[in-house]
């Protein structure tokens, strides 16, 4: 049993040693890729179960696997010391609101809209950079928010009606992305970038969604009878999409600037649109083939920002 835990903590430390700017970017990458399929999970998830289940069941399965790696490596971790901060318990907070505000949107409008919307956060972290952590904004840095803010006007074009009935669940989307560009600023300035701060923030956003889950969603939080697919995405959800990509998010983060970091958000715009294409039918027209290339052109300055 010792040489298993061994053997474990050796992969567990290979894993998360990535160090360097290299390292770091690929690391925001790999978690924006993952977060890209997030929006056709969840509208898998939202077909079985309500909003306020769905999330909550997604941080729930990565607590308990959280719990597991804490009972292994408790000495490294040391989980319960960042469980104490009151930072934890913050930016669980902003989290929760991010992560509840996408769902409760997401089931009021389409994958397409979700995935467009919920990621706006590139726009807006280089700002809450440059009040909070005083990194400046390069010109290269405008010209990426230009481009990104471009392209995602044209592809979001066709969805964005202010008569649509849609509109209550854009506005819960673009408080996802004001959310999420709050954490990635915030949590750079108080150094949440580790492994056992990651899993602090996914524990507390977990006991934070509970309660709204038990008096709005019903208490049948693992009701069987919703399905394979149901119960696939939310483990999907909540292993890869959030006890992975958030670690390894706060990782990268550590390493990459945070104006710089949110630039990479935008690839979650692409493979988000990709799936819903592939999925749902849902295909970009001229406009929003346009606002894609745009993106891409955002990304190519996004690695050319300044060198660490």
């Amino acid at each position: 049993m010792e040489s298993l835990f061994g053997r474990l903590k050796f992969q567990y430390a290979m894993l998360f040693d990535v160090s360097g700017r290299r390292g770091g970017l690929l690391l925001i990458i790999i978690a924006d890729l993952l977060w890209g399929t997030v929006f056709a999970a969840s509208q898998v998830g939202l077909q079985y179960t309500n909003p306020y289940n769905l999330v909550f069941l997604r941080f729930f399965i990565s607590s308990i696997i959280i719990g597991f790696v804490a009972l292994i490596f408790n000495k490294r971790l040391r989980l319960v010391k960042e469980l104490k901060k009151k930072w934890t318990w913050f930016f669980g907070a902003i989290y929760m609101f991010g992560f509840l505000f996408q769902y409760l949107g997401q089931d009021l409008t389409t994958v397409s809209e979700a995935t467009l919307l919920a990621n706006l956060a590139p726009i807006i972290v280089p700002v809450f950079a440059f009040f909070l952590l005083k990194e400046k904004i390069s010109t290269l840095q405008k010209l990426a928010m230009v481009l990104g803010f471009t392209g995602l006007l044209l592809i979001s074009s066709p969805n964005l009606d202010v008569g649509s009935t849609h509109l209550i669940g854009d506005l819960l989307l673009f408080g996802t992305s004001v959310s999420y560009a709050l954490f990635t600023a915030l949590g750079k300035k108080n150094n949440m970038v580790t492994t056992a701060s990651s899993f602090a923030v996914i524990i507390s956003t977990t006991v934070f969604l509970a309660p709204i889950a038990l008096m709005l969603g019903g208490a049948a939080y693992f009701d069987p009878n919703i399905g394979v697919l149901a119960w696939a995405a939310i483990l999907y959800l909540g292993i890869p999409c959030t006890l992975l990509a958030i670690t390894i998010y706060l990782k990268g983060l550590a390493i990459i600037p945070a104006s710089e970091a949110a630039v990479f958000f935008l690839l979650q715009v692409l493979v988000g649109l990709a799936l819903s294409a592939l999925l749902f039918g849902d295909f970009l027209d001229v406009s929003q083939s346009l606002g894609a290339l745009m993106i891409f052109a955002a990304l190519a300055f996004g690695v050319k920002f300044k060198k660490r």
